[in-house]
């Protein structure tokens, strides 16, 4: 599994000069949703319980498409690895292009996606008939079928009885899932914070609804904000005529479920400001390589780490870091830094 995201280089400030290439620097520099500038990196990284690597990076341009940082980035990534199952993004992310392009390379992707008008009345219309889980197919013409699939951000379903009316007691709050969910996260070395902790599963689908928080709905707004969608095109999620409503409301849960992993590409772009240097230099080549040298020291870090627990212990190493970050730089310097120069 693979994860796509974007994140950000320090706030840009000062005054606007040009690269040594003649481009523009204000070209590469973006708004951000804390009103603050940026330089931005787009990188695809495996997630889940395959090693975690930084596979690619590329810098992010001012008015360029999202379908077009995942074309690139999937094509330099599948040169490196021989086959990627699953990608996962976020909701930024939600678009026809960024579709095609995973479908292009016969990517499966899973990503929140967007409640415009008419899935806010398919949301208003499913709480009305008191229906828990609902998927729709859309069919495409060489690729393959793609699903929209709603569930609700709070329900209490009983697999033994059936019962899959909503309830005030969430999925979030039943301390067993809260706690598999912890454990899981844990050995893949994903450090949740307090509140993360405290509300489990909210905190997979807590992105989709702020940015709906505000936004008008048909119906009710909270008809919309009672389910999330996800978009797919995996073939293990069916539309069966066959299936009952529990097996469907598992087989979307089980498909949703690895979207937690995708957590994994945030815990790597906080381990990667680690290996940053620290720099006042704002041209953007600059930066953008100091980007890429964290990527390529924490690459390094990661696989050391795995030499470290398979020499300790052997074949049945556990997932979580033998070796931390803070260790493998002191080690680093010690043996290969450079004394500054005069």
């Amino acid at each position: 599994m693979a994860a796509i995201d974007i994140t950000k280089g320090n706030p840009w400030t000062g005054k606007i000069e040009r690269d040594e290439d003649d481009n523009i620097t204000e070209n590469w520099i973006l708004g951000y949703k804390d009103g603050e500038v940026y330089y931005q990196w787009a990188t695809i990284q495996i997630v889940g319980y395959d090693i975690p690597l930084v596979l690619d990076a590329i810098p992010v341009k001012r008015g360029m498409k999202r379908a077009d940082i995942v074309d690139s980035l999937l094509e330099n990534a599948l040169d490196l690895v021989d086959d990627i199952e699953l990608v996962m993004m976020d909701r930024e992310f939600d678009s026809k292009g960024v579709k095609d392009a995973c479908d292009k390379h016969g990517v499966s992707y899973l990503n929140g996606a967007r409640k415009h008008e008419s899935e806010k009345a398919t949301c208003t219309r499913l709480r009305r008939a008191g229906k828990t889980v609902h998927i729709e197919e859309e069919t495409v013409a060489d690729g393959p079928t793609r699903k929209r699939m709603y569930l609700p951000t709070s329900t209490d379903d009983d697999p033994e009885t059936g019962d899959t009316e909503q309830s005030e007691k969430s999925v979030e709050e039943r301390p067993n899932i809260r706690e598999e969910m912890r454990d899981e996260l844990a050995e893949l070395g994903i450090e949740l914070d307090e509140d993360e902790a405290q509300h489990g599963f909210s905190a997979l689908t807590k992105e989709l609804r702020e940015e709906e928080a505000n936004k008008p709905t048909v119906g009710s707004k909270e008809n919309a904000q009672a389910y999330v969608l996800f978009e797919t095109n995996h073939p293990s999620v069916t539309l069966n005529d066959a299936d009952s409503e529990i097996e469907r409301i598992h087989m979307v849960e089980r498909m949703v479920r690895r979207y937690r992993h995708r957590w994994g590409i945030e815990n790597g772009y906080k381990q990667i400001k680690t290996f940053r240097v620290r720099t006042t230099n704002k041209r953007h080549t600059y930066r953008f390589f100091n980007f890429v040298f964290a990527c390529v020291l924490y690459n390094v870090w990661r696989l050391v780490d795995l030499l470290v627990k398979l020499a300790i212990e052997g074949e049945n190493a556990t997932y979580a870091p033998r070796v931390d970050a803070n260790q493998f730089l002191t080690v680093a310097k010690k043996y290969y830094g450079l004394d500054p120069p005069d």
